[in-house]
């Protein structure tokens, strides 16, 4: 008995001096995969400019440059992220903070003191499973002068990552900030929240559940004003049958003020149905080629891939609506001071055996839809003088008509044919 138990104690010894060592070394394995997966993304480039492992923990340097064509030039086009990771025996820790120049750094200190702008916590566990928690500081400045003061909640935002990405977890709750400025700008931002579950199904698609909400919003400056309140989202994607997902958003608006003028109830809904995954996942595959094609520097192999892709998107779209699906706005209204807005749309796309060498205007043939819009008159009369240009000449065309106190649209498409307002028009044929 006295061997065995000499035996385990030596067992547990082990376990606690090679853990760390072998969380030490997976968790330098996995930074790297995250650079590679970094990289694999369009617009973005991760450099690591070092790595220093020692027994119990390391720390690392990440560069992340964004493609300045994505960026509003106010956007700093690559950030520093300093990174201290601590091997556990059953977990490695990983801190984060932005590594910011000089200037900026004590800047910030004004307003932040010693708390660091953003930092990230990123746990992971001997099985994979992972949480991450980033988080900004309470901010509470006012200027030496006392006419500007600016408030900002503690934001925190938590997702926990399961390793087998079955059920991935997201929370939001900030509780808003508040700005005043000396030029008389006014600007508060209510409780946001979120919360959002999924688990992946394929490469680009992902089952997921979804709510948000946000109090409001208000802003006065320099004589205007705006005032939002209630915002309200959700969203559910989930496999219908075996191979399509179905998906649908709503949002609602309780109340958006424009300089007094006040808009209510406002209300949208829209779903997509019976979307084929395969075909999903082929067309989004192309679109990351052609997107890959940006860093061929020969202009003429360039041009050559370009539309080579551009060719492919075309057969995996055709491929997509093959498989027949169905778009929907089943509502849409807004309550305005000159009455309501409505609206609503219907595409059904039935499943069809047509070969995708036969093109989209093959499709169309069996394509139905369905959409109606009304607007009261006097709120796109009294938009001004282009708006009136636009009105005049969408009713010359009978685009849309005046019936008694509103504008509306009725159109109908079906073998080919869209029926607008009573006036028929066949489409174009497409090659």
């Amino acid at each position: 008995m006295n061997k065995l138990v000499g035996v385990g104690l030596v067992g547990l010894g082990a376990i606690a001096l090679g853990g760390p060592y072998i969380s030490g070394t997976q968790a330098e394995s996995q930074y790297h995969q995250a650079i590679a997966s970094l990289n694999a993304q369009s617009g973005v480039t991760a450099i690591s400019e070092g790595y220093e492992k020692g027994y119990l923990s390391a720390d690392s340097v990440t560069l992340v440059r964004f493609d300045s064509s994505d960026l509003d030039d106010e956007i700093p086009q690559e950030v520093r992220f300093k990174t201290h990771f601590s091997h556990g025996i059953y977990s490695v820790k990983a801190v984060s903070h932005l590594v910011l120049d000089d200037e900026t750094t004590e800047e910030l200190k004004e307003v932040l003191g010693e708390s660091q702008p953003l930092e990230v916590v990123t746990t992971v566990n001997l099985f994979g499973d992972a949480s991450v928690v980033a988080t900004t500081p309470k901010i509470d400045y006012v200027e030496p002068d006392g006419l500007e003061k600016v408030t900002i909640s503690e934001f925190e935002m938590t997702v926990d990552v399961p390793s087998d990405l079955k059920q991935v977890t997201a929370n939001i709750d900030w509780p808003g900030m508040s700005m005043t400025g000396e030029d008389g700008t006014d600007v508060t931002v209510g409780q946001f929240k979120m919360t959002q579950t999924g688990s992946q199904l394929t490469d680009y698609l992902w089952a997921s559940d979804m709510t948000l909400t946000l109090d409001g919003v208000s802003a006065k400056e320099a004589g205007q004003s705006f005032d939002l309140k209630n915002l309200k989202m959700s969203s559910v994607t989930e496999e219908s049958t075996k191979g399509r997902i179905d998906s649908g958003f709503d949002m609602s608006i309780d109340s958006v003020k424009l300089n007094g003028e006040e808009f209510k109830n406002q209300k949208l809904v829209f779903s997509l149905k019976d979307l084929a995954m395969v075909e999903f996942d082929a067309l989004m595959e192309t679109f990351d080629k052609l997107e890959e094609t940006s860093q061929i520097t020969d202009p003429q192999q360039q041009a050559m891939a370009q539309m080579e892709q551009f060719a492919r998107v075309g057969q995996d779209v055709t491929a997509l609506f093959n498989k027949g699906l169905q778009i929907d706005i089943s509502e849409l209204f807004v309550n305005t001071p000159q009455g309501d807005v409505k609206g609503m749309l219907h595409i059904e796309q039935p499943e069809s055996d047509v070969t995708v060498s036969a093109g989209p205007g093959a499709l169309l043939q069996t394509t139905k839809g369905q959409m109606t819009l009304t607007a009261p008159a006097l709120l796109l009369e009294n938009a001004g003088p282009e708006m009136m240009q636009q009105l005049e000449g969408l009713l010359a065309q009978n685009l849309i008509v005046k019936d008694g106190e509103v504008y509306k649209t009725e159109a109908k498409l079906e073998s080919m044919v869209i029926n607008i307002n009573g006036t028929e028009m066949p489409l174009p044929p497409l090659m």
